[in-house]
């Protein structure tokens, strides 16, 4: 029991918001996205992925997204991971403090490492998982009092190379 305790521990952190102020105004966010990737070998693939999102403290927010990607012919990837995300605190810059880029508790600039899951399935009914590891770079752009919110995004890591995309979604 011991030896589970730490995995027991960051699964408690990731998964419910520490801050009870946090909790009461909106920590969870519900997202979908659009993007396109360079999941297969011989080219692009277009994704839609679906994200759950736990602002845990004031910078940092962790989550869950599912990605499905295909190219329509023969490939199809099947992509579950978690997420660590950092918004950088651009407010605290002197210039900025009088006139922010945004309310930071809504949104920004943010870096996120992704950890998950790649299911690759051809035609042949071959089902390969592979370890998925990435980096994300973006930007949440909040509307309506930080309700909404829409997030270009640019990522890179394995096995999907790079890609692009947008999601929107809302605060419940």
């Amino acid at each position: 029991m011991r030896k589970n305790l730490p995995i027991l521990f960051f699964i408690f952190f990731i998964f419910f918001p520490t801050d009870k102020v946090r909790a009461q105004n909106k920590a969870v966010q519900l997202g979908f996205g659009l993007e396109g990737n360079m999941n297969t070998a011989h080219g692009g693939a277009f994704g839609r992925s679906m994200g759950v999102d736990f602002q845990l403290f004031k910078y940092i927010v962790n989550g869950i997204i599912l990605t499905i990607s295909d190219d329509f012919k023969q490939f199809t990837a099947i992509e579950p991971e978690i997420f660590a995300r950092y918004y950088l605190p651009f407010n605290r810059i002197p210039l900025l403090e009088k006139q922010p880029l945004f309310n930071i508790k809504d949104g920004g600039f943010f870096v996120q490492g992704d950890l998950g899951m790649s299911i690759d399935m051809g035609m042949a009914a071959n089902v390969t998982p592979r370890l998925l590891g990435g980096l994300t770079i973006g930007l949440r752009y909040p509307f309506k009092d930080g309700d909404y919110y829409v997030e270009p995004f640019l990522k890179t890591g394995y096995p999907f190379l790079f890609g692009g995309g947008l999601r929107f979604g809302c605060k419940f």
